[in-house]
Order: structure tokens, then C-alpha cells, then sequence
């Protein structure tokens, strides 16, 4: 039985698989979405895509200046994924006062912008905007405990390796493993024993006040 909701690390928070999680499998996929790596983002006081009012139906993009894009063409990037091109005119970026929030181009100083495909763009910014929710910090603290099993699992009980041969007798050796980490876990509780600690690299601990 699949599970409505899925916790998982930044590697699998890409527009596409987001999509594709939902199309298929009937899955939310929760975790830290990828940020715009883009100046204008990062700098937090450029003109970001997020800045830019898409009309998806019409296929024109409105910026922060009131201007209309010129161009909308669908494209492939270089991983082989839709994308949609968006390009202003030189005629209003030029003398535009908001130029430098916008682009530091000098060859072609006009705007540019690349957009994911509808879908995958509204799920990108709908999992970057649940992000920033107290429900999804929440929800997501959960993975700490997962993550934690894992490692425990793949340290003392040899997770990752299969001791025999077919998927029988695999999936009995992870019910073997699962039995073995609950009754550790309930021994250690009733002895007592006190949760470890974070564990820190020694380049951290380097970098601590003495």
C-alpha cells in the first residue's frame, strides 16, 4: 500500500518528480524544496521570477515594471527537461530605472527568464511556499527519526546487504532486522540509558569558542 505522503530530502524535491509523484503513484512528496539559485534571489532585493506575473493562458509574463514580454518559446534545457524561455524587449529594458534589480547583462541588456512547464512551476512554488509553515516544520521533523533509523539499521544490522537470495527471504531478514532494533531500543528504555547526542564533526568542534 503506497503512502499518501512521503518525506524525503532535497534530492527528490525537483519540480518534475513532484509532478510525476502525483501523476503516478497518487503521492505528496514533503521535504526542503530547491531555492531560485538565480542573483536576483539570492540577493534578496533583485527581481526574482517569483517577481514576474505569469499569465499561463495568454503565454505572456507582466514585470515588475509594468512591461510585457516579448517572446515565449518552449524549449529543452540541458537535462532534457520543458522549459519556457521568456524574453523582453530591449526598446523597454533600456531605459527602464528598474534595469539593475533586474539584469546585469551588458551585451543584451534585456530580462530573461526561465520558467519550468506549468505544472512543474506551480509545484515548485507551492512546495517552496510550504515550506515556510509551521505545519511543514512539524511534519518534517519526523524525517529526524527516520533518518535515524536508517543508520542504525545500516550500522548494526547490515540494512543495505541481503544474506540470501530472493525477495521472500529479503523481506524476512528486514523483519528480523526490524524486530532486533525495536527490542534494543525497549532494553536500552528500560535500562535507563540516556538518548545519545547530535554527533559533531571535528571541524566543528574545532570551530567552537574554548
Amino acid at each position: 500500500m503506497l503512502p499518501e505522503t512521503h518525506l524525503v530530502d532535497l534530492g527528490y524535491i525537483d519540480a518534475g518528480i513532484l509532478v510525476a509523484s502525483q501523476d503516478e503513484f497518487g503521492i505528496d512528496l514533503i521535504g526542503p524544496a530547491k531555492g531560485d539559485y538565480r542573483w536576483q534571489a539570492r540577493a534578496g532585493e533583485g527581481f526574482a521570477a517569483e517577481n514576474f506575473q505569469i499569465d499561463w493562458q495568454q503565454k505572456r509574463v507582466i514585470c515588475p515594471g509594468n512591461k510585457e514580454s516579448s517572446s515565449w518559446t518552449p524549449a529543452l534545457d540541458a537535462r532534457k527537461q520543458e522549459v519556457i524561455k521568456i524574453k523582453f524587449s530591449r526598446k523597454d529594458c533600456l531605459p527602464c530605472p528598474l534595469r539593475p534589480k533586474c539584469t546585469r547583462a551588458k551585451k543584451s541588456p534585456r530580462r530573461t527568464i526561465t520558467l519550468r512547464a506549468e505544472r512543474q512551476y506551480l509545484a515548485q512554488q507551492m512546495a517552496r511556499e510550504r515550506e515556510k509553515t509551521t505545519t511543514f516544520k512539524k511534519l518534517y521533523a519526523r524525517r529526524a527519526g527516520v533518518e535515524g533509523t536508517i543508520s542504525q539499521g545500516v550500522r548494526s544490522f547490515d540494512l543495505r546487504r541481503s544474506r540470501y537470495i530472493g525477495l521472500a527471504k529479503t523481506h524476512l531478514q528486514h523483519l528480523l532486522i526490524a524486530m532486533g532494533m525495536n527490542l534494543i531500543r525497549i532494553v536500552r528504555w528500560l535500562s535507563g540509558e540516556k538518548l545519545a547526542s547530535t554527533r559533531q564533526s571535528s571541524f566543528v568542534k574545532l570551530c567552537q569558542p574554548v
